[in-house]
């Protein structure tokens, strides 16, 4: 079951997938089905588990498909069948989140990852695209996890080869560069500054402007014009999204893009939609539709869905689900840390790692979801975050006797939990 998971979460990776009439499939679909199907010889010997994480999740998941109806019974089915798709993920990671070995988990999400980025990469540059490898559906989202993953590493790592992956760190930085992925981009400078300040809130403010100060050195030494415009963007995010001009003309400004116009158009759409249904929202899809209504020559790219499930349930699902979706992620935040301060005081962690733990498991996932259109993978976003502090909880579990693990605390040397490198 490890590894079908394993799997499963990098089928959201790979570019492919069949459109029905009523859903889209990708493998994640029939290989979460085949997990169920297996999971009763596999009940029968460990019973079920039905955690708080996964109770906190049924009533947005709940809501989510009532918003649904105002859409018809197609909208209904469609939603109904997705939720159904992912609370089955939910139930089978709930059912293995004590029993999981986050350390053969995080090498294969790790060795898949860096497998799909490289033959992102390599496809590209065979079709003549030497920069922004965001042609492939999916695949791009190798380059927005793999910093995730390899920082976990690098705060887990024994000292000896902390400073190998630190090598890698860098490394990976001019493919994020090149990539386009501005969201990776993102998270990556995020991450760096997490580690550098080791968690400490008085170092993390100086160290994200250095990186914006980097950010800005950069746009000025890059000279390919989409990268320029793709760097400029995070540099100077007022500066672009004019939706007015697009809206009147049809054309975009100079140093435009489709996307960043999309979400600003999108933003100015949403206010008026919550101000007018702020409870219950429009309902779950119905703001394409209502977009098509009120715009109907705007560009084909203002007809897109929100990007941004945060902003999505605000506007379709109103502040009941908003409350409801939020209720996952605060309690999340909160039983993590108390799993946390627990293995701190047991000597599980050192104070480094409990500090930037939950910052560099949260904040990713939260920018993730927070730029990701509404669907599968966003769904799968919230399930993480709610059953984090099982599987963080069940990986101290499995953990065997802990090694001393230096971690910039020298006056502590307080064993800590493996996660990379060493015997755990």
């Amino acid at each position: 079951m490890n590894v079908l998971l394993s799997i499963a979460a990098l089928s959201l990776m790979l570019p492919i997938r069949m459109e029905t009439e009523l859903v889209l499939l990708r493998p994640f679909e029939f290989l979460i089905a085949l997990g169920v199907l297996g999971w009763p010889l596999i009940a029968a010997r460990r019973g079920v588990r039905v955690p708080v994480g996964l109770l906190l999740l049924l009533p947005f998941f709940l809501w989510h498909v009532a918003s649904a109806v105002v859409g018809g019974p197609r909208n209904t089915a469609r939603e109904a069948l997705q939720v159904l798709v992912v609370t089955m993920f939910a139930f089978l990671l709930a059912q293995e989140a004590a029993r999981l070995d986050l350390k053969r988990l995080s090498r294969r999400l790790l060795l898949g990852m860096a497998a799909i980025a490289a033959g992102t990469i390599v496809w590209h540059i065979a079709h003549g695209y030497w920069v922004g490898w965001k042609q492939l559906p999916d695949a791009r989202l190798a380059f927005v996890f793999l910093p995730l993953l390899l920082a976990g590493w690098i705060l887990f790592a024994e000292a000896q080869k902390r400073r190998t992956l630190h090598f890698v760190w860098a490394g990976i930085l001019p493919l994020l560069v090149m990539s386009g992925e501005r969201k990776a981009l993102v998270i990556y400078l995020i991450l760096t500054a997490l580690l550098f300040a080791r968690g400490r809130l008085a170092l993390i403010a100086p160290a994200l402007a250095t990186a914006f100060v980097g950010l800005l050195l950069l746009s000025t030494v890059v000279e390919n014009p989409y990268l320029q415009k793709q760097i400029r963007t995070l540099v100077e995010p007022g500066g672009t999204g004019n939706y007015e001009y697009v809206l009147a003309t049809g054309e975009y400004l100079p140093g435009d893009t489709p996307s960043d116009v999309q979400r600003a158009f999108a933003l100015h759409v949403s206010r008026q939609m919550l101000a007018e249904h702020p409870l219950f929202g429009v309902g779950t899809n119905q703001y394409e539709v209502i977009v098509g209504d009120t715009y109907p020559n705007a560009p084909q790219e203002l007809h897109l869905e929100i990007h941004g499930e945060f902003q999505r349930i605000l506007t379709e699902n109103g502040l009941v689900g908003f409350s409801l979706y939020a209720l996952v992620w605060a309690a999340a935040w909160v039983r993590l840390s108390r799993v946390l301060r627990g293995a701190l005081d047991r000597g599980r962690l050192t104070r480094v790692q409990a500090r930037v733990l939950p910052l560099l498991l949260f904040i990713p996932l939260a920018l993730f979801v927070g730029t990701e259109a509404s669907g599968t993978r966003a769904f799968i976003g919230v399930i993480i975050i709610s059953v984090l502090p099982e599987l963080v909880s069940g990986a101290f579990a499995q953990a065997r006797t802990p090694m001393p693990l230096r971690s910039g605390l020298p006056n502590r040397p307080k064993p800590a939990f493996q996660l990379a490198g060493g015997a755990s």
